[in-house]
């Protein structure tokens, strides 16, 4: 699995936390009685519970997901533009940097190799990828988005001040225009995947499916709430995705 991002940077800037007070239920003015000694060990449980980071309390969860190609998408349907996704601060699945976050990239023992032989057999979808990563339960502000680029690398261009783009940057075969590019190495298949725990797990997708030689751009903007140990379906005309999310037992 390829795990380098298209080749622009984006800048995004850090968020602090803060870290509540100290709570007044915690502080007495006379000496405890002995009967309500248990009651306020129990409040100070609490206490350390709420200022303990969300991390040290996570549940570990692995994602297996297979990638795959619509071969009859209507090309007709789709108006002729490339782009490439932002991927922000998302991180390589092989790098320092996601080991230290406790994301981990697994090849081995996947648990939908069924449904790849039949995406294989099939003759209407094309298989891409198959792989799986584990990480850590992480709320909305804490969670990691990660980097995926599968398929050939290409060249592509896109605008200087690209940063005036949210989600997804506008970008051409060649630097020919009005307004200044740079060229940057992009895949068939790039973005970035979030996966989040609040009430629920989620899953967020930017992704983009580029074929430079049709001018064409397929993107999936989406974000999917996921029971686990349910197999999900995720599409769109050009590509899907089949996820699945387990908690890990013992985490």
């Amino acid at each position: 699995m390829q795990t380098d991002a298209t080749q622009h940077s984006d800048a995004v800037d850090a968020q602090g936390h803060g870290v509540p007070a100290s709570l007044s239920v915690l502080r007495h003015t006379r000496p405890l009685r002995h009967t309500n000694l248990f009651g306020c060990l129990a409040l100070l449980l609490s206490a350390v519970a709420v200022v303990l980071p969300s991390t040290a309390l996570s549940k570990d969860y692995i994602i297996e997901m297979v990638v795959f190609k619509n071969g009859s998408a209507d090309r007709t349907s789709t108006t002729p533009q490339l782009y490439v996704p932002r991927i922000g601060n998302a991180m390589s699945l092989t790098g320092d940097e996601a080991a230290a976050a406790g994301f981990e990239l697994i090849t081995d023992d996947l648990s939908l190799t069924e449904q790849v032989e039949t995406i294989k057999s099939s003759g209407q979808y094309q298989f891409l990828r198959h792989f799986a990563w584990r990480q850590p339960g992480l709320d909305d502000e804490q969670a990691r988005a990660i980097r995926i680029n599968i398929g050939g690398a290409f060249p592509i261009y896109i605008p200087e001040n690209y940063q005036q783009y949210d989600d997804y940057i506008p970008a051409s075969i060649t630097a020919l225009g009005a307004e200044p590019m740079r060229q940057i190495n992009t895949t068939t298949l790039s973005g970035v995947l979030k996966v989040r725990l609040g009430r629920f797990l989620h899953l967020d997708s930017r992704l983009a499916y580029t074929e430079p030689s049709s001018g064409v751009t397929w993107r999936l903007d989406h974000s999917r709430k996921m029971r686990s140990r349910e197999l999900h379906y995720i599409d769109n005309p050009r590509f899907g995705m089949l996820v699945r999310i387990v908690p890990v037992e013992g985490t």
